[in-house]
């Protein structure tokens, strides 16, 4: 079994486009359009069983028509696809809370969100509504660290899980994005997983063997960060970083599996 916890889709007529675009933002080329009929050929071919799916609102009236995308499409492929939703720190309260209780209605796992698209910092106040709304209720995954900007910095994390001591975060990118170092700083915290999506790129083998033995195999999860790398490729990453097989069962399938409740 192998799950890959880091995909992006949009639907078929907008798919191309949004890839060139996030390509632009991160100066990445990408490797294929965001579509879901792409996302699963790439799965098969690549021996991945099961992809969480996700987009981003970078406005508050966009989270509910792409909440019903993304549940509409793990409708159709239940064997091969779950689903996050999307929310918006403009949201209020009584709109953030309905759109998650909504969503979780549709069948929709958790909660991702992109603070460097959205270009509100994670430790502004307007975020407070959403950590309120996921704790105890689901997993909140975030787009993490990014040195051109402060919208997400690991420093961010400790004061928030100090006041939602409950909230279960999903720290992207090993938690840093090319601020590694922070990562391994400010992400030591029991209720605190990364994955590693966009990581290999940059910290090769090596690096990216070392930051999955410090959080602990335990702590990680595989994700391709599809489109911008191709799913199959980054498996094969993974798989021959020299993790035990008990390191690569947590990391590919294992703790994903607790998360979604699978």
């Amino acid at each position: 079994m192998v799950i890959d916890f880091h995909a992006h889709v949009y639907p078929e007529k907008i798919a191309q486009r949004a890839a060139e675009s996030i390509g632009a933002f991160y100066d990445v080329p990408m490797h294929h359009a965001g579509s879901v009929s792409v996302l699963l050929q790439r799965m098969a071919e690549g021996g991945i069983d099961r992809s969480l799916i996700h987009s981003v609102a970078l406005v508050p009236s966009r989270a509910a028509t792409i909440n019903d995308f993304i549940a509409r499409e793990v409708s159709e492929h239940p064997q091969q696809l779950t689903g996050y939703a999307t929310l918006h720190p403009d949201m209020t309260e009584a709109e953030a809370e309905a759109e998650l209780q909504r969503a979780l209605g549709l069948g929709l796992k958790g909660v991702k969100l992109h603070n460097d698209m959205q270009q509100i910092a994670l430790s502004d106040p307007r975020m407070d509504k959403i950590y309120a709304a996921c704790q105890d209720t689901c997993p909140l995954l975030l787009h993490m660290g990014d040195s051109r900007y402060h919208y997400d910095n690991p420093s961010m994390i400790p004061p928030i899980l100090q006041r939602f001591p409950r909230l279960q975060l999903i720290c992207a990118h090993m938690g840093g994005y090319t601020e590694w170092d922070e990562a391994r700083e400010y992400l030591q915290h029991e209720n605190v997983m990364v994955d590693c999506s966009s990581s290999y790129f940059v910290l090769g083998n090596t690096g990216l063997l070392s930051s999955i033995r410090f959080f602990g195999a335990d702590r990680v999860l595989f994700g391709s960060d599809f489109p911008m790398w191709d799913p199959a490729e980054e498996l094969r990453a993974v798989r021959a970083l020299g993790l035990t097989e008990k390191e690569l069962e947590k990391v590919l399938h294992r703790n994903a599996q607790l998360l979604l409740k699978l």
